[in-house]
């Protein structure tokens, strides 16, 4: 159940692995908003679906209350013992190999993946890239413009339904 509020988590919302492994329960909001201090001290919201927002509040639920802080903790290894307990960089990445496995894709997926399929799955229904680059907290909108590769398909659609001459 944590697994899956994790990988639910991040493609609801496209945070970084770092940012990730270091959400706390707090930072959460009743309406599923997240504040985030990412990369260089920038602060965003990011926002949960409420698909992400179930499997957390089951997660949650079966978790029961322990003295972490941190909303995904550890059940084994090194961490397990420590106080304020959180799951490592490593441990996500090989869950997310190891669901790719299981599923049998063919394409490399990992953490940062799925933050580009959030991206990428974003541009292409339509959203702003200004807005992209805010929930992914790019400070420059040229790296969310490289970042967000519109696929052919999605770039043909956009020209026959903008394009004045359709016919």
């Amino acid at each position: 159940m944590r697994n899956r509020a994790v990988l639910e988590t991040l493609f609801s919302t496209g945070m970084r692995i770092s940012e990730i492994i270091n959400l706390k329960k707090q930072q959460i909001d009743k309406t599923g908003r997240i504040f985030i201090r990412g990369k260089g001290k920038k602060e965003r919201f990011v926002y949960l679906t409420q698909r992400a927002q179930k499997h957390i509040k089951n997660y949650l639920e079966v978790r029961g209350d322990t003295e972490s802080s941190y909303l995904f903790i550890p059940y084994r290894g090194k961490n397990v013992n420590v106080k304020d307990k959180k799951i490592s960089p490593n441990y996500l990445e090989e869950k997310v190999k190891k669901y790719r496995e299981l599923l049998g894709l063919n394409v490399p997926v990992s953490v940062h993946g799925i933050r580009h399929a959030f991206a990428t799955y974003l541009a292409e229904n339509g959203a702003n890239p200004a807005a992209i680059q805010i929930l992914l907290g790019h400070e420059s909108l040229d790296t969310t413009t490289r970042y967000v590769h519109a696929s052919d398909r999605y770039a043909e659609k956009v020209q026959q339904k903008y394009h004045p001459l359709k016919e």
